[in-house]
């Protein structure tokens, strides 16, 4: 019997300040939805996918959209002139809400966040850890007159370790990049010619974990030990925030908590890498040992793997598994193509630990069973056996029948999780939230 769950909490859950932003451009009428779109060749489309829908669901309630294109020459100044105009909400999506203006000072270059000099508000996406390293200098960067919201609360503790000046933080419900299939094109899976897609990066990092490592050991740093818990410990939990395992960790080894400047000095930012770095590794490793049990099923199923074929190299298992195909890395609408022809799509959850990813709801949009690893906010949020296929370890082989002889089974699992999808996991709901939370800010 299908048991539903709650996807998350109150739908405008804010942190800090919202209906008093003490900001000059405060609007009468909210007239006009700017988005901005990130480089198309960028995660995969996805991001600039994701974003054109959003607006397309924000111009469905009546406001005007317009989408500035971030590569376009002109964006700087198209962007200006719609910043100046009082009816407009704003909205940046994953990046450009860090732009600034710099100018020569008495000690240098003296750099600040053009919506601060504005005294305007503007909307932000959190979607990824604000500690990784791409994301580090645009959170440090960012206005305090920025709202960010996010699929999941967990990032504000991460936003303000890096910059503690911000204070607005709102939950939005989590979407689906992808389209809605029509039932049309979703064929059943024992018509689908592939037996399993994983659609994920393999990435390493530079200097590596090892690098880092070894730096801190010539210096006999506690640093070390601090690299050695947390990568242990995080390998193994999926319900504990990675930076509350570092806080932890550098705690007990340095016997004091980490509190970091800001701005953030030399030191901050090599702290901040290591953090960021473990993290990376702690993705990497989990979706090898996915991979390596992968490798060790029926070698009669066809699988297809989004990692690049080099990295293949040091992966024995690999060499004489054919049945393997190793695509690396693809456009959106080549993903999803490959997940229309899935029988199975693989998720292995990064560190995030309350946060319904697009590759879970976009796979179970397009007619996929979804096996995944779990954690508690997946085990409450999706019904064993019902919605979603648990692994436990990274190890599928015990899920083996329904790869097989089970097969009707998993068809029932995969037509409810495309019901849950369709109803909890829609554009529509997170620009309902969306525009909410701008007619309140605004």
């Amino acid at each position: 019997m299908l048991r539903r769950r709650p996807v998350r909490g109150p739908r405008h859950s804010v942190a800090g300040p919202s209906t008093d932003t003490g900001v000059a451009l405060r609007m009468s009428e909210l007239r006009r939805f700017v988005s901005v779109l990130p480089d198309g060749t960028w995660n995969h489309n996805v991001i600039r996918n994701a974003v054109e829908r959003l607006g397309a669901a924000i111009q469905a309630h009546g406001l005007e959209h317009v989408a500035l294109d971030g590569t376009a020459p002109d964006f700087e100044r198209d962007l200006l002139h719609h910043a100046t105009d009082s009816g407009t909400a704003l909205y940046f999506g994953y990046s450009f809400y860090d732009i600034s203006l710099v100018h020569a000072g008495g000690r240098g270059d003296i750099r600040r966040n053009l919506f601060d000099m504005l005294d305007r508000p503007v909307f932000a996406l959190l979607q990824d850890h604000p500690f990784s390293h791409f994301m580090r200098s645009r959170i440090e960067a960012s206005a305090r007159s920025t709202y960010f919201v996010s699929p999941t609360p967990e990032f504000e503790a991460e936003a303000r370790f890096i910059n503690p000046a911000l204070r607005h933080f709102h939950t939005i419900a989590p979407a689906m990049t992808e389209t809605v299939a029509p039932d049309s094109e979703v064929k059943p899976l024992a018509e689908r010619p592939i037996d399993f897609f994983m659609s994920c990066a393999f990435f390493g990092t530079k200097p590596s974990l090892e690098e880092f490592r070894s730096l801190y050991a010539k210096t006999k740093s506690p640093m070390v030990t601090v690299i050695d818990e947390v990568y242990a410990t995080g390998m193994a939990q999926r319900d504990v925030p990675l930076l509350d395992l570092f806080r932890a960790s550098f705690k007990r080894q340095f016997d004091k908590p980490l509190a970091l400047k800001s701005p953030l000095t030399q030191r901050d930012m090599s702290v901040v890498t290591v953090l960021s770095v473990i993290d990376t590794r702690i993705r990497f490793e989990r979706r090898l040992k996915v991979l390596r049990s992968l490798a060790r099923l029926d070698p009669a199923l066809r699988i297809v793997v989004t990692m690049e074929p080099h990295r293949a190299t040091a992966l024995r298992e690999l060499a004489e598994r054919p049945n393997i195909e190793l695509v690396g890395r693809i456009p959106s609408d080549r993903a999803r193509e490959f997940f229309l022809n899935a029988r199975f799509a693989i998720n292995v959850t990064p560190t995030y630990t309350t946060y319904v990813t697009e590759r879970v709801s976009n796979a179970m949009n397009l007619g996929c069973c979804l096996v995944s690893d779990r954690n508690r906010h997946f085990a409450t949020t999706f019904g064993e056996g019902e919605e979603i296929l648990f692994m436990e370890d990274c190890d599928l082989a015990p899920l083996a029948h329904f790869f097989g002889d089970d097969l009707a089974q998993a068809q029932d699992i995969a037509k409810r999780g495309r019901a849950r999808a369709l109803a909890d996991f829609t554009v529509e709901r997170q620009a309902e939230d969306l525009l909410a939370i701008m007619r309140q800010v605004h």
